[in-house]
């Protein structure tokens, strides 16, 4: 056999191998592999009038996808700003229809807390009227302490100190322009918070009232002095309130 003819039968020997190799092998060819989303500039890009799965949300530090439209409920995280067209979310907190709890506004009008305090010289509407009444609820008896007078809400209240002294007899007088309930009490103070026993209130009702007037000035039971207070209250009404306690 000559060279060509030696070629030409090594040529179709390879061919035929080829072929056997080919028709024996049971193996499909691999899959394609399945498309992946757009990818420009190294990012991938969402398609546009993309809605999401249920439940999706963008991640933080993502950009909103163009046409995403954020589930029903979906409320921003902490720190994160209302997606477009969602109303900032509200502060949560308080009871509706309660107020004075956290998250809803206080009541107008008074509610207790202290009155303005004022100079009597200032409170003379109240401080004039106060005098005259003294000189009847606390006849031969001399100021103890300093006029209080302030100016009143429903509830509020101003007080004083003084020194319940064994031997000494006390009378508390007030007078109000406005206020049409005035309310008094005496109590002695202790170093524990909360406990300040009563002494006495007023049970007369009205702009002018007294404890202890006439000839039932308040004494003393302790052989010691004790550190007390007295208290004026608006339990009525609104305005000038001016009182003053007296002893001898």
């Amino acid at each position: 056999m000559n060279r060509i003819g030696l070629l030409s039968l090594l040529a179709v020997t390879t061919a035929v191998a080829a072929i056997s190799t080919m028709a024996c092998s049971k193996d499909p060819p691999p899959p394609a592999a399945p498309s992946a989303q757009p990818v420009y500039n190294g990012q991938y890009q969402t398609q546009p009038g993309y809605n999401g799965q249920p439940g999706y949300q963008p991640q933080p530090g993502q950009p909103t996808p163009p046409g995403y439209q954020p589930q029903p409920g979906y409320q921003p995280q902490p720190g994160q700003p209302p997606q477009p067209g969602q109303p900032a979310p509200q502060a949560s907190g308080g009871f509706p229809g309660f107020p004075g709890f956290p998250g809803q506004p206080a009541p107008a009008g008074g509610g207790g807390g202290s009155a303005q305090a004022l100079d009597p010289n200032l409170a003379a509407l109240a401080v004039g009227p106060l005098t005259m009444f003294a000189n009847t609820e606390a006849p031969g008896m001399q100021k103890e302490g300093p006029t209080v007078a302030g100016n009143f809400q429903v509830g509020q209240t101003l007080e004083s100190t003084f020194t319940f002294t064994p031997g000494k007899c006390y009378t508390l007088v007030a007078t109000g322009a406005g206020v049409t309930d005035v309310g008094l009490e005496m109590q002695y103070v202790t170093p524990i918070p909360g406990l300040s026993p009563s002494i006495g209130t007023n049970s007369a009702k009205g702009s002018q009232v007294s404890m202890g007037g006439k000839a039932n000035c308040l004494k003393p039971l302790s052989p010691m002095p004790s550190n007390a207070k007295w208290i004026v209250t608006a339990r009525g009404g609104a305005g000038l309130v001016a009182a003053q306690l007296y002893s001898k």
